[in-house]
């Protein structure tokens, strides 16, 4: 069963808005990324967020030199948001 929640992140001085969607595979924690703001949505390189394990989270198929500042506000905020809501 998949999950939904809700995240802030700054960019460029204005708060921004995202949907995530986490869906849990035999291998990783998947997170897709939906964007209120189309502009955004352009910059990212991948809309999923994978978690392979406790408290690695990588863009799939994106090597960590390549992210931008908006992928990384949004892993930030990901990573927040999953280890504020763990037991």
């Amino acid at each position: 069963m998949a999950r939904i929640f809700s995240i802030e992140f700054t960019f460029n001085g204005a708060l921004q808005h995202a949907m995530i969607t986490v869906r849990q595979t035999a291998f990783h924690t998947e997170y897709k990324i939906v964007l209120q703001a189309p502009e955004l949505t352009e910059l990212l390189l991948s809309d999923k967020i994978i978690s392979p394990g406790p408290g690695v989270f990588l863009f799939y198929n994106v090597s960590e030199a390549e992210y931008n500042e908006p992928m990384k506000q949004i892993l930030a905020a990901v990573s927040g948001h999953v280890y504020s809501v763990r037991p």
